[in-house]
């Protein structure tokens, strides 16, 4: 995978205020996606176990998946969402959530050598949102 063990930064993001705007997205994705330029790096463990290292504003937080098998995964509040992570080829990230609420959010996430591309759709609106990050390491 081109992408395992490297380290991105985000740093733009386009429509993704009108996109959560239309949504009424919950609070936990709005303060994701709003938070200062978080650094994401994700590895490829083994064929189907992807590593996922998130630091937002100093804070480290790891999740380990399984490929293709649902998660629930628990929320800042106590709720929870069930997320699924999938991989296209080389380069491309899937990932699914489904909140409580019964919306669905959609993150593709694609990779070259120096950047990703992170495309957000969301149940309820025809708007889509895209989050860059450039590498760090």
């Amino acid at each position: 995978m081109s992408f395992s063990g490297k380290k991105f930064r985000r740093v733009k993001c386009e429509n993704i205020k009108e996109l959560l705007a239309s949504t009424h997205a919950n609070d936990d994705i709005v303060r994701v996606i709003k938070t200062k330029a978080p650094f994401v790096t994700y590895t490829l463990l083994d064929g189907n176990t992807l590593l996922m290292d998130l630091e937002i504003d100093g804070k480290k937080m790891s999740h380990t998946f399984r490929l293709g098998e649902e998660h629930v995964m628990k929320k800042n509040d106590g709720g929870t969402v069930k997320m699924t992570y999938t991989v296209e080829g080389n380069s491309v990230i899937k990932q699914v959530i489904k909140m409580p609420d019964g919306k669905t959010a959609y993150f593709r996430r694609e990779f070259n050598d120096n950047e990703i591309k992170m495309i957000v759709t969301m149940d309820g609106t025809d708007l889509t949102g895209t989050i860059y990050y450039e590498l760090v390491q």
